[in-house]
């Protein structure tokens, strides 16, 4: 788990010197130390985890709208096609959201903004890539795609349906 020491020294480095290096590190970091709430089998069970990750109080100031403007640049490059970096940036990128989601305090907040509208056009458009890919029998990079669509399908999840009551009734499991 990254320490928070670490995560600030990350922060400062990215505003300082505004290297989207520090800011994938600082993503990186934050994401690792918070996994245990990425709970994305929807074949399980959702998972409880006693702990809650952090609010947005206790983020740096400006993290939302920064990831904001790389969650938007993202889109706009998707016409032309995400570079492997761009692609995992923009997987990091839901993933903080969902770890975020996960403490219900944050919720409405992350709601409200405009993170779920280009969360769900970059998946419409990864998924019209993979039917059209299935078609020409080109497979080769879906897996970073999957992985993609299905943490844009559990920060769906984390906004609309916090408690994870669906996957608990599709699971038999009863209320």
């Amino acid at each position: 788990m990254a320490s928070r020491e670490r995560l600030f020294e990350l922060w400062m480095l990215y505003c300082s010197k505004k290297d989207p290096d520090y800011l994938k590190l600082w993503l990186d970091s934050f994401v690792s130390s918070y996994e245990q709430f990425l709970d994305v089998d929807f074949e399980k069970l959702p998972t409880r985890v006693d702990d809650v990750p952090p609010g947005i109080s206790l983020l740096p100031d400006n993290i939302l709208q920064v990831l904001r403007i790389q969650l938007l640049q993202c889109v706009q490059k998707m016409a032309d096609g995400l570079e492997e970096e761009q692609q995992a940036l923009s997987i990091l990128l839901v993933k903080f959201f969902i770890i975020l989601c996960r403490n219900l305090s944050n919720v409405e907040e992350i709601g409200t903004c405009s993170y779920i509208n280009h969360v769900i056009t970059m998946t419409t458009l990864y998924i019209q890539q993979l039917k059209s890919k299935k078609k020409e029998k080109e497979l080769a990079d879906q897996t970073s795609i999957e992985e993609f669509v299905i943490h844009a399908l559990a920060f769906c999840e984390s906004l609309y349906d916090p408690y994870r009551n669906w996957r608990q009734r599709i699971s038999g499991y009863v209320l």
